[in-house]
């Protein structure tokens, strides 16, 4: 009795059809019967009976599929603990969208705590993040996302950036009414936070002039202090930017708030280093927003 028959069988018992357990299996269907053929041969047992076009598991069948789920469990147990103990000293894959400001700080706490757990960022590439080729993945989201494949870190509110002269700037929190028709640097309209704030200015109606796009939010902090427009974005994307030059607004609006998010692959294989920095990384933002050390 192989691990592989054992596959093919219980994969014949859940759709109860032959035809299209062949065709998930990607087998021919006489291939798969002499599969179960020989199962029931070295048995001594039938395990399935006919039902119009289905199947249907005998008794014996019903046994059997119970101790085949256990054995495949078992076997993908034993292979994830032996891929795990050769991950053991493969870097941590850490993709990166949002609060790029935030991860030096908590690398250096993680390396002060595990300095043999190597960390590998990467920031913003579409492509990493699109295959998925990555362990964990730091992001943005305005809807709470899944709990079973993550983890939310912290609430980023959007601020409105301004040069120190300007007008607004000793007001400490404005309607977004206030900036109608200013100078406007936005994000490039193809990433994930330019549309958030594009589609809430429509929202609210406000019509801005538009005379710079970037996706660097260090750029757009720089033309800011030139000058050469307002802009919004989340808080904690400039957190340790020095702002010398420029003021942050708050929002009095019910403007969409971000999430700054920890997630990963639900079914995939987490070795223990990935686990120990994503353990850390929920507890370190924890802690953060409980001793209230985020603002």
């Amino acid at each position: 009795m192989e691990l592989y028959e054992l596959r093919y069988f219980v994969k014949v018992a859940e759709l109860e059809h032959m035809t299209r357990a062949a065709h998930e299996l990607n087998l021919s269907e006489p291939a798969l019967s002499r599969v179960i053929r020989k199962l029931e041969e070295e048995l001594g047992a039938k395990l399935f009976v006919r039902r119009g076009r289905s199947i249907a598991l005998t008794e014996s069948g019903g046994v059997l599929l119970a101790r085949a789920r256990e054995l495949l469990k078992h076997a993908g147990d034993i292979r994830s603990e032996i891929q795990g103990i050769q991950q053991l000293h493969q870097p941590v894959r850490l993709a990166s969208r949002a609060a790029a400001s935030l991860l030096p700080a908590l690398l250096e706490e993680f390396h002060t705590r595990f300095p043999d757990v190597v960390v590998s960022v990467v920031q913003n590439d579409n492509a990493i993040i699109r295959n998925q080729e990555y362990d964990l993945m730091i992001g943005g989201s305005i809807i709470q996302p899944p709990k079973y494949s993550s983890a939310v870190l912290l609430e980023d509110p959007f601020r409105i950036l301004l040069p120190k002269d300007h007008p607004l700037a000793g007001e400490g929190a404005v309607e977004l009414k206030r900036i109608e028709g200013e100078t406007f640097i936005g994000i490039a309209p193809n990433r994930f936070i330019g549309a958030i704030i594009d589609q809430a200015l429509e929202a609210f109606q406000i019509h801005v002039r538009r005379c710079i796009y970037s996706d660097d939010p260090l750029m757009i902090r720089n033309l800011v202090e030139r000058r050469l427009g307002l802009a919004i974005l989340p808080e904690f994307t400039l957190r340790d930017v020095d702002k010398q030059n420029i003021c942050e607004l708050s929002i009095l609006d019910p403007f969409p708030s971000l999430h700054l998010v920890l997630s990963w692959k639900p079914e995939a294989y987490q070795p223990e280093p990935v686990r120990q920095f994503r353990r850390f990384t929920i507890e370190y933002f924890r802690q953060m927003v409980e001793w209230g050390a985020v603002r």
